[in-house]
Parts: structure tokens; C-alpha cells; sequence
């Protein structure tokens, strides 16, 4: 299962080295008012978005253990952060969805565990609909303890 987790790994680093080619080839105005491509609209975001989707996919037909569910859900929520440029935080976020078929296999205390962390880190206003289905997901599997 380790190849999985290695794979999550590389999908991001790709996904983060596809932005930064991008971004050196993008000229100021593109985008702007209409004209040119922007690099919100990329296709290396939804080819990011399939290839996490495939993989989490693929692991959770596999039945994980609770430590491998684990280590793919802080995986796919600690994704974002200061390395990832703006273009990019929209779509972390959404990434961040990915986790909800794990949640299944996670051991409820590291359900429970990552629901803190994630509470932390987002606030009840600023979660947007993934955000919201990943907590409530992360909250009902901690009360089965």
C-alpha cells in the first residue's frame, strides 16, 4: 500500500511543478478581461483533481489499514500551505474532499484527531461545502469510539 501513498506524494509534486512551469510561461495581461488563458483555468488542475481521485479510489478498494487511511487523509489535508502558489489554493481545497472515502477506514481516534486539526485550521465561516462534508464526516467516525 505504500505505493499508493508514494503515488499521492508524486501526484502533488507534479501538480506543484506543472503550476510553477505554468506560471514562468504566463505573461502579465493573460486573463485579463477575457483575453488570453488564465492560470485558474489550467487543465493541469482537473488532471490533478483526477489523478488524487484515481489513487484514493484505488487504495480504498483495497481495503487500507487504519495507519495507511491515515497517512493518505494528512496526505490530502495538508496539501496547501505557503510552498503552493495562489493559483492553486482553490483546488487544494477541493482536493481536500478526496479524503471522505477513507474516512471509513480510519481508526476513530485518528478520525478524531484529525477532526481537531481540521477545526483548527478551519473555521466554522470560512469552510466551504468539501470542508464542510470533510468535518462532519471526520466527526461522525470519532463518535463511534
Amino acid at each position: 500500500m505504500e505505493q499508493y501513498l508514494d503515488a499521492l506524494e508524486r501526484a502533488f509534486a507534479d501538480y506543484l511543478q506543472e503550476l510553477e512551469e505554468r506560471q514562468k510561461k504566463t505573461k502579465p495581461t493573460d486573463g485579463l478581461l477575457g483575453f488570453g488563458r488564465s492560470i485558474k483555468d489550467d487543465p493541469c488542475h482537473e488532471r490533478a483533481d483526477e489523478r488524487v481521485e484515481k489513487i484514493i479510489a484505488e487504495l480504498c478498494a483495497l481495503s487500507p489499514a487504519p495507519e495507511t487511511a491515515v497517512r493518505a487523509a494528512r496526505l490530502l489535508l495538508r496539501a496547501d500551505g505557503p510552498n503552493w502558489p495562489l493559483s492553486a489554493q482553490w483546488m487544494l481545497r477541493a482536493l481536500e474532499r478526496h479524503v471522505l472515502p477513507l474516512v471509513p477506514f480510519l481508526a476513530p481516534a485518528d478520525a478524531a484527531a484529525l477532526q481537531r486539526e481540521y477545526a483548527a485550521r478551519y473555521k466554522p465561516w470560512d469552510r466551504l461545502p468539501a470542508q464542510k462534508a470533510v468535518y462532519k464526516a471526520l466527526k461522525a467516525r470519532a463518535g463511534e469510539a
